[in-house]
């Protein structure tokens, strides 16, 4: 994990040593840390598909590498949002949060909540837009974090009932490289 994290550094490196002007630096190291995130999140796949069970290290090695992934991916995607420049439109935060949902559903499907943590910060930002779009001003940011941690808690209590209701319907030859359903829980 910490080779792959040498590679993505030393890539988004050359990649802000080439833009030169700080004007375009979003649009070009963006790209990269996106193409970079998906790169490791397939590394990471690969790591946790060798041990669907998680009983070895490679469970270890893949969790940081979805760590490192997640950022990577989730980043350049909100930022083409326009979510990291301020004000957000209605349109822009359903969109973020439609986004969350389908991260979450991959969360939920590889058993790893990175991707779901990853984003949080950029679905409260959104919630917050539409609150405040909608006159709840003073208490916009409150009911951003109360509707999303009530979200969060949920899920969190009924985790392996939703990651079933994910993983289930999915072909067989995709159900058997990912984590398995049925663990038993760690001491």
């Amino acid at each position: 994990a910490a080779g792959a994290a040498a590679c993505v550094a030393a890539i988004v490196g050359a990649a802000f040593g080439a833009v030169g002007d700080p004007e375009n630096f979003d649009r070009v190291v963006d790209p990269v840390l996106f193409v970079s995130g998906l790169a490791v999140f397939a590394f990471a796949m690969r790591w946790d598909m060798a041990d669907p069970r998680r009983e070895t290290r490679r469970a270890d090695v893949a969790f940081w590498l979805h760590l490192l992934a997640a950022p990577l991916i989730v980043h350049p995607i909100f930022s083409a949002i326009g979510v990291t420049e301020g004000a957000i439109t209605v349109g822009g935060a359903v969109l973020v949060i439609a986004l969350y949902i389908a991260m979450a559903g991959i969360a939920l499907a590889i058993d790893r909540r990175a991707l779901m943590v990853s984003s949080l910060v950029y679905v409260l930002f959104a919630l917050n837009g539409l609150f405040d779009r909608f006159g709840a001003v003073e208490t916009n940011v409150a009911l951003a974090a109360l509707v999303i941690g009530s979200a969060l808690l949920l899920l969190s209590a009924f985790w392996h009932n939703a990651r079933a209701m994910i993983v289930r319907p999915l072909p067989e030859g995709l159900r058997i490289r990912l984590p398995v359903l049925d663990r038993p829980a760690a001491a």
